[in-house]
């Protein structure tokens, strides 16, 4: 349900290589419609589909097809931050690719970066990316580039071989491309991948400080979970608001003063999500109804005063715009299939 985000400093390096390029910020901002600062949030994220929209406009710009692995490269290192510090810290080049699994969010909070090592010798690092949610050819090739730039001195020392697979659509001409992640490249692939030899993975890092790594690793986990507290939040809503449903639909209000929360700071949380009170009222009446009509017990009338619902018409129209069938319907067409399947 959260809103998937960058990190604010992927944000100010694009902003500042655009720049550099030769638009100014005024022209810019009149380009893409908005004002990129205006959307930080106060966790220091910038929403995800704005940074794409500022990619492809800036691709257009600047007439750059490879905008988004030039300006990736151009990142700095600052972007990766405390990953970047884990790795060097790690005790090993493993546990500094670990780094890069489990923490990727506090860079890019969408998807997954997974990793794996085959029977060839090979790692594999694939970015996973839900189907329904795809990412945009300028994004990934930003984050792979940037990825590629902020790990280039461990992969320079240790690594002999490497490759990067995109699953999106290219140029014929990969050179440019080539040049910029110095290494082969294919396009449209089953997955978006980093390949390179794993031999190198027990080999200590640089700087190899148990102390420093542990003290970084918990840092990374707290900011993680921090991150990762808007997706609690609408669950919490969502249980609140059946538990008071009986009562009438309850406010924003209501609901924030059973969790504790500031009406105002549970607005500004759930700011932070790709949905809002009303539609989580919406979703909390259509969970409830469903678990009360497939009991099979409790009569319509009273499911529709369990809900909140003035009236049983209004909770008939409400059920049939969820489910597609009237509740009366619907309980029976659920009966007659557990009675087939019994």
């Amino acid at each position: 349900m959260r809103t998937p985000t960058v990190c604010s400093e992927y944000l100010v390096d694009l902003l500042q290589y655009i720049e550099n390029r030769g638009v100014d910020a005024q022209s810019f901002i009149a380009a893409v419609g908005f004002n990129p600062e205006q959307h930080l949030t106060l966790q220091g994220r910038f929403p995800l589909r704005l940074f794409e929209v500022i990619l492809d406009v800036a691709s257009a710009m600047l007439d750059d097809p490879f905008l988004g692995a030039n300006a990736g490269a151009h990142s700095s290192p600052a972007a990766w931050g405390m990953v970047s510090y884990l790795g060097m810290s790690a005790p090993n080049s493993r546990a500094a690719f670990d780094a890069v699994v489990h923490f990727s969010r506090l860079l890019i909070d969408h998807g997954d970066v997974m990793y794996s090592e085959t029977d060839d010798e090979w790692t594999h690092l694939t970015w996973v990316v839900p189907e329904r949610k795809p990412v945009s050819r300028q994004l990934t090739e930003f984050f792979f580039t940037s990825w590629y730039h902020a790990h280039k001195i461990i992969l320079d020392r240790w690594c002999n071989q490497r490759e990067v697979y995109f699953s999106h659509a290219g140029p014929v001409d990969k050179s440019e491309i080539e040049r910029i992640l110095e290494s082969p490249v294919k396009y449209q692939c089953d997955a978006n991948v980093v390949k390179f030899d794993s031999h190198f993975l027990d080999r200590p890092t640089r700087f190899p400080h148990t102390g420093i790594y542990n003290s970084l690793l918990q840092t990374a986990r707290s900011e993680l979970a921090k991150l990762q507290m808007e997706d609690r939040i609408v669950k919490d809503v969502i249980a609140c608001v059946v538990r008071q449903l009986p009562e009438g639909v309850p406010k924003l209000d209501d609901v924030a003063a059973e969790l504790g929360l500031a009406p105002r700071t549970l607005q500004r949380r759930l700011n932070n999500t790709d949905t809002n009170f009303k539609c989580l009222v919406d979703d909390a009446r259509k969970q409830r109804s469903k678990q009360l009509v497939d009991d099979g017990d409790m009569p319509l009338l009273d499911i529709s005063a369990e809900l909140g619902f003035s009236d049983q018409s209004s909770f008939q129209k409400a059920f049939k715009r969820w489910f597609g069938l009237a509740p009366g319907r619907y309980r029976m067409s659920q009966q007659l299939s557990n009675n087939a399947s019994n």
